[in-house]
């Protein structure tokens, strides 16, 4: 096989996890072996061996990487937003807008965001937040917080899932305004109500997002989180990526 000389350790690891993001968006992860994964990196399996212990422990370091970056934005997307119902909508349509800014990792968590449904997961901490502030307000109705917490995250599963075949930003707002809407329905908020906060989220974040940037100058934007899960590092960052300001927002 061929192999890629004197490549650092970090830029190993790196490629290791590239290898892995897109195939595992191309398939599911039991359709991947380790033999692909070296093939499409241009490693050999020792050197495999040298960064993760198994194909789980890569898709582990992966599927950690991308969940922190979409944390990161979405934090910044419902900075200073209170309300629980906004909170969850706004949420919603930044994974549109992740989806849309780069489709490998968007065809990644639409194949595995529901692999880590636990409200315990480091993973989960943004929408159990959410959705437990909106049940102890009584802004949002669910049956237990595992329920919301597994609700929430099948609705934008399916939404990433929808996105990362759609080419125009108007479509993907609309898209998302409907799946925001059966969001927030299902947590028993009015539907006109609903409908209302849906259209505004998919309108100030998806529509602004979508125009703040290509796809280039948000890859280069990632936060220290998602670098330092990629390097093997410890440590997280506070960097953010390309949501307009609030002050850009209506």
């Amino acid at each position: 096989m061929q192999t890629t000389p004197k490549r650092g350790r970090v830029a190993t690891r790196e490629a290791l996890i590239d290898a892995g993001l897109r195939l595992f968006g191309e398939v599911t992860a039991v359709s991947v072996s380790i033999d692909d994964i070296t093939g499409a990196a241009q490693v050999s399996k020792q050197t495999f061996y040298n960064h993760f212990t198994d194909k789980p422990d890569l898709l582990q370091a992966i599927r950690a990487s991308v969940r922190a970056d979409c944390k990161t934005f979405i934090d910044r997307v419902n900075e200073n937003e209170p309300d629980p119902a906004r909170r969850m909508a706004r949420g919603l349509c930044g994974y549109t807008v992740l989806a849309l800014r780069d489709r490998l990792r968007g065809r990644f968590i639409a194949r595995t965001l529901l692999d880590e449904l636990g409200t315990d997961s480091e993973l989960n901490t943004g929408v159990v937040h959410d959705v437990s502030l909106g049940l102890a307000e009584g802004r949002l109705s669910a049956l237990v917080l595992d329920t919301g917490v597994a609700y929430t995250l099948g609705i934008t599963q399916a939404l990433v899932a929808r996105i990362v075949g759609c080419t125009d930003v108007a479509a993907a707002v609309v898209i998302s305004q409907q799946f925001g809407t059966l969001l927030l329905r299902g947590f028993g908020v009015a539907h006109g109500e609903a409908e209302m906060i849906a259209s505004q989220a998919a309108d100030q974040v998806v529509r602004l997002g979508a125009r703040a940037g290509s796809e280039a100058s948000f890859n280069q934007a990632r936060p220290a989180a998602y670098k330092a899960a990629r390097a093997g590092l410890p440590g997280a960052g506070s960097d953010r990526l390309g949501v307009p300001p609030r002050s850009a927002r209506v």
